[in-house]
């Protein structure tokens, strides 16, 4: 069956019957008018009324010169239609029709010459509609000409609304803009300015002074003043607009034809434009906060030789738009690819999000000769984030008005576009657009985190961006510490609030969860679909809930019963367990979980009635999360078969894990608090603050906090996840635990003890391989740099904790740049297996860098074979011939935020650990860095702060 589209298209062409501009070709044809010239409105006029939607029963008081007309819900509107050919004002109180096309002003020459200025002036709160079925033409459409302007000023709370007749008829009051199918239900806005451009005719000349017709019989546009003033576009909408009369002769959102940087054009939305959402067809006009929504092709497009700036935009595609297409798409001159000038505009703060898994073209798409500049960005959900195409696109990319990204943010299913014409992609020229983006600073392929669709979250804003004026030579744009056009959901950084048009619904329980009065919502049992868990609504676990369906342990054939799901949770959510051992979180094989939180608005898991609880002392009120992955362990069944794929039974009955994929992918987990969970079913049976279970390096873990666990805080069993800034407090068994064979890293970690509180408190770091096979393989041999385990010095407090790190049970460990401070006992090792393997050269024990200040610098068990003693080994000398970096003699002067020594927890970097020489630790692998210093934590950059509980009260 043909498209809607395409059938629109073929009765549009047909019934015209008329020759038309083509967008990329040279013909100035124009479309007969589609309009009617009528006599000057007039000036002025103040009535009383509402400006509304739907059944309102509107009342109108015309300006002279308009006509009133009665809708079909009884409202009355003004009519305009023809040429506005002197200045009129609009009034806030009245409804306003355009009525085909309407023309402000009669154009001037393009050397500014002639015809007849003449300015609209739109204030706050006004709403015009375009009739549905004009008295004269195809469709309803605003045409700006050239010396003439428009001065739409609406505000944040009172924005300026240009919508469809239907779209008011329909009065709806809630709109979920990304849901919404209506398009194309009025031409647009079209503003022609005098501003230069590469493209029409007279472009050859000495003067140079080209000049084009518009698409849609839009006029003429093009001239010699690239910082002509065609008026203010500021805190308005524009709903349901473009029209195409052909495939080629389009009109827009909004089209900026020639526009100069006089203009004034913020806080624009353009919403389910049937078209292009705003294209700039050469000229220099600049622009800030502008979104684009919806748009049924590209959504920001330029061509013509356009050159200005834009700064904080937001691109959203919508998968109810069937033509949906390029977040941007840049042309200089589709004839002449080198036309003067090119065009090259400079963008900062763009966020382009497509509509993935329904058919999102690519993110940014450079051809016909342009160059761009393109700086602080996130590409997200696209097909392809980035192409360029045309011989003259490449031959100009690396010239001055060539092509730059930095500090860009690439996530799609594929970065790069790969074509198959020669001269039109990165192959085929031999140019390699991933070493091109792998050359620009700061750039990145790594997973968006971005909530509301828009909303920086901490990939994005993990980002170092760069001052567009000191990369450009330029002084117009703001320097934003971020990327991506919005910062965080708070009233101060989101800028989108108030005015856009459904970007920003209020929040209800998601599908799948049940509500509970009016801000909560309960997520219970089996989870098969995928959720998402928006900020500004509580959300509360009852009993086990479980995301997903287990897919077994094979990535390459899944169980037939497998069924993925993801739960995402937006920065600042607070998810609510009752307050019962069995109440907690499991995310199934396959499944995935993503935790976003951010610095200033993190994740948070705890208890219900939160508020209530004794942050010092209160813990295991709840289960904790569980997730299982299929990445390699050491111990369950079918470890010993040919396939070798193991897997095992989680404690507390929480699923299976375990299998052949060390790469699994089970979410991410950013800025989480977990608070008050863990449980004891048995002592070999437990629930823990987190369990990663068989977890793979897919996984992406990085700001966590653990606080009062009932049991060990954080335990990784087998796996080969990556982690980077834990902090585990309160634990009340062992704060950092793994077994069965984990083979991750961990970097920044931070334990700190509370035995006061904790009668249990045991180890900092208990480590082993396999219980029963002390040398089952894969043998655990994780690596870890820069901790600091702080115990609840027993010598001072009668508090007992026992060992800072205890290995044992065939483990293999690279421990660097670590502080033990205020145990009993600094280290142990146990278990003849465990010694055995100390010294081998690929799974053995290496301590580099590690200071130790406990009561017993070493464990002194009295087992035969499980310490130092009996073996006959002094631990302690074996210790200092490790590395001559490591100290156990030296007082510790850790201190505490504030630098108070009592009252506040200890655990921040003081002289003598600074003192300490550091190792490298990059050697261990790519994912580590080179802090330059032992320890998690120095005074100077304290990443703990602000988003961490209890550790700095």
């Amino acid at each position: 069956m043909p498209s809607f589209t395409l059938f629109r298209k073929f009765m549009m062409s047909a019934v015209l019957g008329l020759a038309v501009a083509a967008c990329d070709g040279d013909s100035n044809t124009e479309l007969a008018s589609l309009g009617t010239v009528g006599p000057n409105p007039g000036a002025g006029g103040t009535t009383s009324g509402g400006s509304s939607s739907g059944s309102s029963g509107a009342t109108a008081n015309c300006e002279d010169g308009l006509t009133q007309v009665t809708l079909s819900n009884d409202d009355e509107v003004c009519s305009i239609s023809g040429t506005i050919a002197s200045d009129l004002t609009l009034s806030a109180s009245n409804i306003y029709m355009l009525d085909g096309k309407v023309v402000v002003g009669e154009n001037e020459a393009k050397d500014g010459t002639g015809g007849t200025n003449a300015v609209l002036t739109i204030p706050a709160g006004t709403k015009i509609i375009g009739k549905q079925t004009p008295t004269s033409g195809v469709t309803s459409y605003l045409v700006i000409t050239r010396g003439s302007r428009l001065e739409a000023t609406g505000s944040e709370t009172q924005p300026i609304i240009f919508t469809s007749e239907q779209d008011h008829l329909r009065g709806r009051t809630s709109p979920i803009a990304l849901e919404e199918s209506e398009t194309g239900e009025w031409g647009g806005i079209v503003v022609n300015g005098l501003a230069t451009i590469n493209k029409g005719t007279d472009c050859e000349l000495a003067a140079n002074i080209c000049e084009r017709e518009g698409e849609g019989d839009s006029g003429l546009y093009g001239g010699d003043d690239d910082t002509d003033n065609s008026g203010t576009f500021r805190y308005m909408q524009v709903r349901y607009a473009g029209f195409a009369f052909t495939a080629d002769n389009e009109l827009n959102g909004i089209a900026f034809q020639g526009v100069g940087s006089g203009t004034t054009i913020e806080y624009v939305h353009v919403h389910n434009g049937a078209d292009d959402g705003i294209e700039f067809f050469g000229g220099t006009a600049n622009a800030k906060y502008i979104v684009v929504t919806g748009a049924d092709d590209d959504s920001i497009d330029w061509t013509n030789g356009y050159r200005g700036y834009i700064q904080y935009a937001i691109v959203m595609q919508n998968p109810n738009q069937a033509n949906t297409d390029q977040g941007i798409e840049a042309d200089s001159n589709s004839s002449d690819n080198d036309a003067k000038p090119r065009a090259r505009p400079v963008l900062s703060n763009v966020t382009l999000v497509g509509a993935r898994p329904a058919e999102s073209d690519i993110g940014i798409l450079l051809r016909e000769g342009t160059g761009a500049g393109i700086y602080n960005s996130v590409v997200s959900n696209f097909e392809d984030c980035w192409d360029i195409d045309g011989t003259a696109t490449y031959t100009n990319s690396t010239t001055a008005t060539g092509i730059t990204l930095k500090s860009v943010l690439f996530d799609c299913e594929d970065s790069f576009k790969d074509d198959t014409g020669a001269g039109e992609d990165d192959t085929a020229a031999g140019t390699g657009l991933a070493a091109k983006f792998a050359a620009g600073a700061n750039n990145v392929e790594l997973a968006s985190t971005l909530s509301n669709g828009f909303i920086n979250g901490n990939n994005e804003n993990s980002v170092t961006s760069v001052n567009v004026n000191t990369e450009e030579t330029l002084t117009w744009f703001e320097f934003a510490t971020y990327i991506g056009a919005v910062k965080s959901s708070s009233a101060t950084d989101n800028w989108t609030l108030n005015w856009t048009y459904g970007i920003n619904p209020t929040p209800s329980c998601p599908t799948g969860t049940t509500a509970i009065g009016s801000t909560g919502c309960e997520l219970s049992g089996v989870i098969t679909d995928d959720i998402n868990l928006v900020s500004g609504l509580s959300y509360f676990l009852r009993g086990k809930v479980v995301v997903g369906v287990d897919c077994g342990p094979d990535k390459d054939n899944e169980l037939a019963t497998c069924d993925k799901a993801e739960l995402t949770i937006d920065p600042g959510v607070s998810v609510f367990a009752r307050e019962n051992p069995l109440s907690y979180l499991v995310i199934a094989r396959g499944s995935k979980l993503n935790s976003n939180g951010t610095a200033s608005a993190p994740v948070t898991f705890t208890v219900e009635d939160d508020s209530s609880r004794n942050i010092d002392s209160d813990t295991g009120l709840w289960g904790g999360l569980v997730i299982n992955g299929r990445a390699p362990i050491n111990k369950g069944t079918n470890c010993e078969v040919l396939t070798n794929l193991c897997e095992r039974d989680g404690e507390g009955d929480s699923g299976k894990y375990g299998g052949n994929d060390a790469a699994d992918d089970s979410g991410q987990i950013y800025y989480t608090v977990v608070k008050y969970a863990g449980y004891a079913f048995t002592a070999d049976n437990e629930l823990n603050g987190i369990a990663f279970e068989g977890v793979g390096s897919g996984t992406e873990v990085d700001y966590v906090q653990v606080h009062n666990g009932a049991d060990d805080g954080i335990e990784f069993f087998g796996g080969t996840v990556n982690a980077k800034h834990l902090v585990v407090t309160g634990a009340d068994d062992d704060s950092i635990d793994w077994t069965n064979g984990y083979v991750g890293n961990i970097q920044y970690a931070i334990v700190v003890q509370n035995g006061a509180n904790q009668g249990n408190t045991d180890q900092g770091i208990e480590a082993d391989s396999n219980s029963s096979n002390n040398d089952a393989l894969p043998r655990a041999f994780p690596s870890l740099s820069n901790l600091t385990l702080v115990g609840s010095f027993p010598a001072a407090t009668g508090a007992e904790s026992d060992i800072g790190i205890l290995l044992r049970e065939g483990t293999g460990a690279n421990i660097y740049n670590t502080v033990v401070v205020g145990f009993q006992d600094g280290i142990d090792i146990d278990d003849a297996a465990t010694y055995a393997n100390r010294d081998s050269a690929t799974t053995g024990i290496n301590l580099k860098s590690v200071f130790i200040d406990a009561d017993t610098a070493f464990g002194d068990d009295t087992a035969a074979g499980e310490d130092d003693t009996a073996a006959g080994f002094d631990l302690g000398a074996w210790f200092a011939a490790e590395d001559a970096n490591n100290d156990s003699t030296t007082a510790n002067s850790l201190t505490t935020l504030s630098g108070a020594t009592t009252g506040q927890k200890r655990y921040i970097n003081g002289a003598t650990e600074n003192g300490i020489t550091d190792t490298d630790p990059t050697a261990l692998g790519t994912f580590f860095e080179d802090a330059g210093f032992v320890g998690a934590v120095q005074s100077s950059d304290n990443w703990t702060s602000g988003w961490t509980v209890w550790l700095n009260d």
